[in-house]
């Protein structure tokens, strides 16, 4: 990003409410992806049944979205609240990530549809390994600019390292894993969101 933009200052509170609106516009699209099977006799049990077992693809790949996009949003949310203000080139970071959570609704909906190839399994992961990488970026700037003094630099400086080798390389690791193993695939997708459950840094002193 350029330098120049360094002397010109964001308000941080509608990037916030910006980026807020978009996690929540593609929450919202992401469950659009669910609809209602047809089925020629309804009153019989086992249909409803096998209807809803073709559906489970669709109903997986929207509940692994759902929750990688607030996974997102959360450490979205946390990483603004440790910085003291923003610029222009964090407006544009931010921006970058926001294009990646705005294309996930479409490797959804694939996944949905052809839960079995490796191709569209990948282009999943590749999306949320993306997302996962500029939220990092997010991450690293603001540490290095805007980090509010109430954190421990040394420590925060050390997550920011894990963040850039943790959900983006493990992503794609479970991308390309999928061309060997699509069950496998599908379990590291379930697995990572679990080691990020909750936020890497604590305010030390608050009340800075």
């Amino acid at each position: 990003m350029s330098t120049s933009y360094k002397r010109w200052i964001f308000p941080k509170h509608r990037l916030e409410t910006y980026s807020d609106a978009v996690f929540a516009i593609v929450i919202t699209l992401l469950v659009l992806e669910l609809k209602v099977p047809h089925m020629e006799h309804p009153e019989v049990t086992q249909n409803i049944i096998n209807s809803l077992v073709v559906l489970a693809p669709k109903i997986f790949s929207w509940i692994a979205s759902f929750f990688f996009v607030s996974l997102i949003w959360m450490h979205h949310h946390h990483i603004l609240l440790m910085s003291t203000e923003a610029d222009y080139n964090l407006v544009w970071i931010n921006a970058f990530l926001l294009f990646f959570v705005c294309l996930l609704p479409f490797p959804t909906a694939l996944l949905g549809e052809y839960p079995l190839s490796p191709l569209i399994i990948t282009f999943w992961g590749a999306t949320t390994a993306m997302m996962a990488l500029m939220l990092a970026f997010l991450y690293s700037y603001i540490t290095r600019k805007f980090l509010r003094p109430g954190y421990d630099a040394r420590i925060v400086k050390r997550n920011v390292r894990l963040s850039f080798f943790g959900g983006p390389l493990l992503y794609l690791i479970a991308a390309l894993i999928s061309w060997w193993s699509v069950k496998s695939a599908y379990l590291l997708y379930i697995v990572v969101p679990l080691l990020y459950i909750r936020p890497l840094d604590r305010e030390i002193d608050p009340g800075k």
